[in-house]
């Protein structure tokens, strides 16, 4: 009897074993993958290795790796581009990419889909330059950047960015069920829209103007930071998206309320140039 049982004991442990042994190489396997279209076409390296020239489609394991794109240019010297994205399994992530003689005068966005809890699908789009541009979907307004749809119907979408000064960027991208769609947009800033010189204005000495009056602080009572489309929270310097951008906030993190202001808190935070900044009440939560 003792001797069928210690048979039976080796027989699950290497059953054991080779149930570990299949898991760990099924996460080892490239199962996800990677798409990179550029204009013009450009020379490719992930995690410092040159695999090829644009267009590339390539599987790799899931996991984050470093893009860099180094355009191929006959006429003039255009600047390469680099990024980290974050490769999941049994999905795509695309990079597409077109050079102007500037990074402000480039464009591109990053599409990837990220799997998720919820029996929808999702749509979050960032703007990496410009901070806020609008967004249409399927020729509908949707709002302006960040921006999250928490659902919209699965298939193909047509998503145009825009804002003043850049150049609008179409985009075509398939929304799946269960999986949050997530597209990060680098819109082309216009040429007349770049910084020139200009002559400093004559300093003429006005009465200072009447200060505002101050919003009453709230004791007693912080923020929490909640989730966010782009994993963060920009602080400014007052209650409004076209203010000088701070620094940032992150999930989960905690900060006394200094005051209110329409849709707006001010928050108690150490930066660099100040220890207070502005953020949007849509992705805080009071709490005393």
């Amino acid at each position: 009897m003792n001797k069928i049982i210690a048979i039976s004991l080796i027989v699950l442990g290497v059953v054991s074993a080779g149930v570990g042994i299949y898991f760990w190489r099924q996460g080892k396997r490239p199962t996800a993958g990677l798409k990179i279209d550029t204009n013009p076409t450009s020379l490719v390296f992930v995690d410092n290795t040159q695999i090829g020239q644009s267009p590339i489609d390539k599987m790799y394991i899931p996991g984050e790796v470093s893009v860099k794109l180094i355009p191929n240019a006959t006429t003039s010297a255009l600047p390469s581009y680099q990024t980290k994205v974050k490769l999941t399994a049994n999905t795509f992530t695309v990079i597409k990419r077109d050079f102007g003689a500037t990074d402000i005068e480039s464009a591109g966005e990053i599409i990837s889909l990220e799997s998720q809890t919820s029996k929808t699908a999702t749509l979050a789009i960032v703007t990496a330059s410009p901070d806020s541009a609008s967004v249409i979907l399927d020729g509908l307004p949707q709002g302006f950047t960040p921006l999250l749809v928490s659902a919209v119907i699965p298939g193909e979408h047509e998503i145009v960015v825009s804002a003043p000064g850049f150049t609008d960027r179409k985009i075509s991208a398939k929304a799946v069920v269960g999986y949050k769609l997530t597209i990060n947009v680098k819109l082309a800033g216009l040429p007349q829209a770049l910084p020139t010189p200009t002559p400093e204005p004559e300093v003429i000495e006005e009465p200072s103007p009447k200060p505002k009056a101050p919003t009453a602080p709230i004791t007693g009572t912080y923020v929490t930071i909640k989730d966010t489309p782009t994993g963060f929270l920009r602080v400014r310097e007052s209650n409004s998206t076209k203010a000088k951008e701070l620094g940032k906030v992150y999930p989960g993190d905690k900060y006394k309320l200094l005051s209110t202001k329409e849709s707006w808190y001010q928050i108690r935070v150490d930066l660099d140039a100040t220890n207070s900044g502005w953020i949007s009440a849509q992705y805080a939560e009071k709490s005393d």
